[in-house]
């Protein structure tokens, strides 16, 4: 196991310890790293000061990745919902004139207008009431593949974001082991 490991490990290994409440007593993996950092104490330090920062740069550049790609998509959301708001408010108001002509003739007292309106209705309304549901089919099945595309978009982009992070990282602990394993050997 590599010194830069182990540190890891150590550290991690005192968190369980301290949420279990034994603050107060010195667990031997504490004492261990103690130890370790006495002994090769001015090049170690060396080694974290030189790569702790690039460890917190890996981290800014991650989260800012992350925000770019999350107001991407929300933008991207954002300008579809404007652009098929016309199309919404073309569907409201054939549905509304639809509603209008049914509250007219829901009106009609008279049997024979009520039923002759009725009968109107649906040689006059029918071909809008088909328009109506061909163009919401259309736009939803639109709308549906539009958002899809932002969700992957957007999935690529963390995903990337993620591995570039992995990656980063990845390398600043390498070379922190190998700055940690020069140290043991002077």
């Amino acid at each position: 196991m590599t010194p830069a490991t182990i540190i890891i490990l150590l550290v991690l290994g005192l968190v369980p310890a301290m949420r279990l409440g034994a603050v107060d007593e010195q667990p031997k993996t504490l004492e261990n790293l103690f130890s370790y950092l006495e002994t090769n104490e001015t090049t170690t330090k060396q080694c974290f000061a030189r790569y702790l920062p690039q460890l917190e740069s890996q981290g800014t550049t991650w989260s800012k990745s992350y925000s770019s790609c999350l107001k991407k998509s929300t933008s991207e959301r954002q300008s579809l919902d404007t652009n098929v708001s016309a199309a919404q408010n073309q569907l409201r108001e054939a549905a509304m004139g639809i509603s209008a002509f049914i509250d007219h003739c829901l009106d009609i007292s008279d049997a024979l207008d009520f039923f002759n309106c009725f009968a109107k209705m649906s040689k006059q309304q029918l071909a809008t009431v088909y328009t109506i549901s061909y163009n919401a089919s259309e736009d939803a099945l639109s709308l549906s593949q539009q958002l899809s595309t932002i969700d992957v978009e957007h999935y690529l982009c963390t995903n990337r974001t993620e591995h570039t992070y992995v990656e980063g990282t990845d390398r600043v602990f390498r070379d922190l082991d190998q700055c940690l394993q020069q140290s043991e050997e002077h």
